[in-house]
């Protein structure tokens, strides 16, 4: 009896400590510094804490405050307000001194031309180039595209007119004419993604290569030498690089998410904020890059794996589709929200595939224009490339298909074309009839996929996408519709719209809505709710972080 005391005393004390983890994400920024101080925030579901960190010591407290420092945005005066304005500008940023203005206008329909413009203050001339793009303008979507050099000789600007987004230099001192002389910078990256100028001749940007697209790192590049070496890898491509005192700081993969690191160029060595509760490990379990047919994916294999064993494969689409998937945590905190739940999906002995269709970022502006013309169809086409992977790779009984945005609309589009393949979908604030949504948008960056709105020359593009006119292909495949009640990017009433058709046809469908939810869920209530309906669509309990 006394032993038997003894060992529930030892369950208890086990198992009061064994600490069961909670679906969540944690992602940092920079809000604002002075001096050494740094103000860091980090974010999860439903939650933020701020942090004031010693950019020296590392060490981190928390705070309330939520400013720190000036804010870093340049003050025009009002005649250049005034002409931003008429232009329709953006991205525009002055030298130190004021002499020089840089600014862009993005390419817009009918005519889809874009403009640098380039203009020297005093004497108030302008440089330009003119350029043309037949697709989303992948400029306009970086964060940052012009940089003076703190002596003013040097502009640096982002372009992509040679299919890579790439850098390039301007000469302050030798312009003639109207025209911007540039000159491209050679580097070892495929693509950047941001960038920094540490001094008149030294540059950090994020780069892609092409046979790891995926793998974004960190580089510095010497303007004169033209040589340029990697510093780190797994570094966010969207968040900015910023130069504190002497040291550069900057986004890269931790446990959880993305989060600010440290990098002391004289001693060449990377540190990191001590902040409570956050693990600055990478988190790349069982992940790796591959190539399925022209798309750059990614394969999630679970922690033990066994080649002879039949496992469920799910399928997951990425928004855009000029997005861009991930290995790890992606780089946006709603993506990061999903890629949560895969890995829970993973943990629990399912194969994920993370599939980067035609159309999505980081492989060349080519590859991300091959979608105009081709929605449901090129992008499904993509898919289909990956059940034939699939089927050679693994042993598996049931493939499934899910996606956000975009990537619910090609889930949707892809089980009405091949019903028979697929068990069931899971379509996230997607898309459902892109006709009765363009019309009543009229204004859409969307609508260059079809060469405009619905006319009888373009009614094959919106024949093509449909998929209300192939739901009689659908035998009993279960259909899962979720769909935020305050969506501002795709209305709610698009999901009733296929609810309803779907109901009228009886087919096995279920519509899910959250209230107040916009287009990235924030209700951790809500959020959990998805997590335990993507563990129903593949017919597994739901593992206990989904709910905790």
């Amino acid at each position: 009896m006394v032993k038997l005391k003894y060992i529930l005393i030892l369950v208890l004390l086990f198992t009061s400590t064994v600490k069961i983890e909670a679906l969540d994400i944690q992602y940092g920024n920079i809000k604002g510094y002075k001096g050494s101080e740094v103000l860091i925030e980090y974010y999860g579901i439903g939650k933020r804490n701020n942090y004031i960190c010693n950019i020296t010591s590392s060490k981190c407290n928390p705070t309330k405050k939520t400013i720190l420092g000036k804010a870093d945005t340049p003050i025009f005066k009002n005649s250049i307000k005034l002409e931003l304005k008429e232009k329709e500008a953006n991205h525009a940023v002055l030298s130190k001194s004021g002499n020089w203005l840089a600014y862009y206008i993005p390419a817009k329909e009918p005519s889809n031309n874009r403009t640098y413009v380039l203009k020297n203050v005093k004497d108030n001339r302008n440089y330009i180039i003119n350029g043309g793009v037949s697709y989303w303008d992948l400029v306009n979507e970086q964060k940052k595209i012009f940089e003076f050099s703190p002596d003013e000789k040097t502009l640096i600007y982002t372009d992509d007119k040679d299919d890579t987004l790439s850098l390039y230099k301007v000469d302050l001192r030798s312009l003639k004419d109207t025209k911007i002389e540039s000159i491209k910078i050679e580097t070892k990256a495929f693509n950047i993604g941001t960038f920094t100028l540490f001094d008149s001749e030294n540059i950090y940007y994020v780069g892609n290569t092409k046979e790891s697209p995926y793998e974004w790192s960190l580089y510095l590049l010497n303007l004169k030498t033209n040589k340029d070496k990697m510093i780190e890898t797994y570094v966010s491509y969207l968040d900015s690089i910023t130069k504190i005192g002497s040291s550069i700081v900057f986004n890269r993969l931790q446990e959880k998410g993305y989060g600010p690191e440290i990098y002391n160029p004289k001693i060449n060595k990377i540190s990191y904020f001590k902040i409570p509760n956050i693990n600055t490990k990478k988190n790349i379990v069982n992940e790796k890059y591959i190539k399925i047919g022209n798309s750059d994916s990614i394969v999630m294999t679970p922690p033990s794996y066994d080649s002879k064993k039949t496992y469920p494969v799910l399928i997951w689409l990425h928004g855009g589709p000029l997005r861009q998937t991930s290995l790890g945590y992606h780089p946006y905190h709603s993506y990061g929200l999903y890629d949560a739940m895969l890995k829970l999906l993973q943990k629990n002995n399912v194969i994920i595939i993370k599939l980067g269709y035609r159309g999505s970022f980081g492989d060349g502006r080519a590859y991300s224009e091959s979608i105009k013309g081709s929605v449901g169809k090129g992008d499904i086409e993509d898919v289909m490339g990956a059940v034939s992977y699939i089927k050679n790779q693994y042993h598996t009984n049931d493939i499934y298909l899910a996606g956000n945005s975009y990537g619910g609309y090609m889930s949707l589009k892809v089980v009405v074309e091949y019903p028979d393949t697929f068990k069931s979908v899971f379509s996230i604030n997607g898309v459902t009839d892109w006709e009765s949504l363009l019309v009543k948008m009229q204004n859409s960056i969307f609508n260059t996929q079809f060469n405009g709105l619905p006319n009888n020359t373009n009614r094959n593009l919106y024949d093509q996408a449909s998929i209300i006119n192939k739901i009689g292909n659908l035998g009993n495949q279960r259909i899962e519709i979720i769909q935020g009640e305050a969506d501002r990017t795709i209305p709610p009433w698009q999901a009733t719209l296929l609810a309803n058709k779907l109901k009228e046809a009886k087919k096995n469908v279920n519509l899910v809505t959250y209230k107040g939810e916009d287009h990235v869920f924030a209700n951790k209530k809500n959020i959990s709710d998805v997590c335990v309906r993507m563990f129903g669509l593949v017919g597994i309990k739901a593992d206990k972080e989904c709910t905790n």
